[in-house]
């Protein structure tokens, strides 16, 4: 883990080193075999983070993610490309724009996982969509024929376990 920003905002500040430590500890319980390492980039976008960045086998198009995610996670796996992780963290209750962000950052980047967190739950709209209309295609960011499309997982971060509630996660079957 490593924590190489000086201008996170001092309310999230103690939530991202918890956030860093559970991915690391998913990426881990997915990849045994694998090398995984996790960053703060929520003030460095991606590209210049992997442009100094001597790990990893990174498809070209990585110059062009010009974006910026609270926590990222890279699997290092031998004689396999780089995979990563997103998780993006808010210390509001989560909305439809919050989604649409992190929705935006995924189709760009395409990471194995995709995560909205917040410890304050989700806003009634947002709640509203994905539970009593049920529309959970809104959470796809990548297709590939004959499997299950990668989603963007929403839940709350519950501070006191360091932890994703299961209880509210919505898009993270199998996870």
């Amino acid at each position: 883990m490593n924590n190489s920003e000086k201008k996170i905002p001092k309310h999230l500040t103690a939530f991202y080193p918890d956030v860093c430590n559970w991915l690391e500890e998913f990426l881990k319980g997915h990849f045994r075999q694998a090398e995984i390492d996790v960053h703060i980039l929520s003030n460095t976008p991606i590209s210049r983070f992997l442009s100094t960045y001597d790990s990893g086998n990174f498809p070209g198009e990585w110059v062009t993610w010009n974006i910026k995610v609270d926590v990222v996670g890279f699997v290092h796996r031998s004689n396999k490309p780089t995979t990563i992780a997103f998780v993006e963290c808010k210390n509001t209750k989560l909305t439809l724009a919050h989604l649409s962000q992190l929705l935006g950052y995924s189709r760009i980047a395409q990471p194995l996982y995709s995560f909205l967190i917040s410890p304050l739950g989700f806003s009634r709209t947002l709640v509203s969509l994905l539970q009593e209309y049920r529309r959970h295609d809104v959470l796809e960011y990548h297709w590939e024929a004959g499997r299950i499309p990668r989603k963007v997982v929403i839940a709350q971060w519950e501070a006191s376990k360091s932890n994703l509630n299961r209880h509210t996660m919505i898009g993270g079957i199998g996870i």
